[in-house]
């Protein structure tokens, strides 16, 4: 991914749907920096919301872990995973008188967040958040497919060096433009 100086960085991940009426989402990321450390250029960093808006965009340097502030640790080597179930709630489909907005589905996300980030990641090293999210699909402007999310996370487990209480509140409306 990044070479710079004396120091090169690689990093990716993958997400895994399936499900009919309840979906399953599972997602991996993960980075690495070898060579000359600088910090907030080619470390990584775990914390904060999985979801990106229409006026925020998430660094790919920065890995989602829920139920922590943004930024939480930051080092040479960094993961986080997780898992997510929607389950059905109201099946919408209408909108709301001339606005440009239509409704979908409403849907209960709930969720655990597992990362670390450290120089040498051990298992004294792991965070776990946990919480719900509810999840509604929309068009916005005649065909612009969204979503908006609005939930709380809970920090469940953390290194005796950090001191995160929730719970935390969780906002996401659109995708990144």
């Amino acid at each position: 991914d990044v070479f710079t100086g004396d120091s090169q960085s690689l990093f990716g991940g993958f997400d895994l749907w399936f499900g009919e009426k309840i979906y399953t989402s599972i997602h991996l990321l993960g980075g690495k920096t070898w060579g000359d450390i600088n910090p907030g250029h080619n470390t990584f960093r775990i914390g904060g919301n999985l979801t990106e808006g229409y006026f925020t965009q998430r660094p790919t340097r920065l890995f989602p872990l829920r139920g922590f502030e943004d930024n939480i640790l930051e080092a040479k080597q960094a993961y986080a995973t997780g898992m997510e179930i929607y389950w059905p709630l109201l099946n919408v489909q209408q909108g709301y008188k001339t606005l440009p907005l239509f409704l979908h589905r409403l849907r209960l996300g709930t969720f655990v967040d597992i990362g670390a980030a450290s120089d040498t990641i051990s298992a004294d090293d792991t965070l776990i958040g946990t919480g719900f999210e509810l999840v509604t699909s929309m068009q916005i402007g005649w065909g612009r497919v969204s979503s908006f999310r609005v939930g709380l996370g809970w920090p469940v487990m953390q290194p005796d060096y950090l001191d995160e209480s929730g719970p935390v509140l969780l906002i996401q409306l659109g995708n990144p433009l």
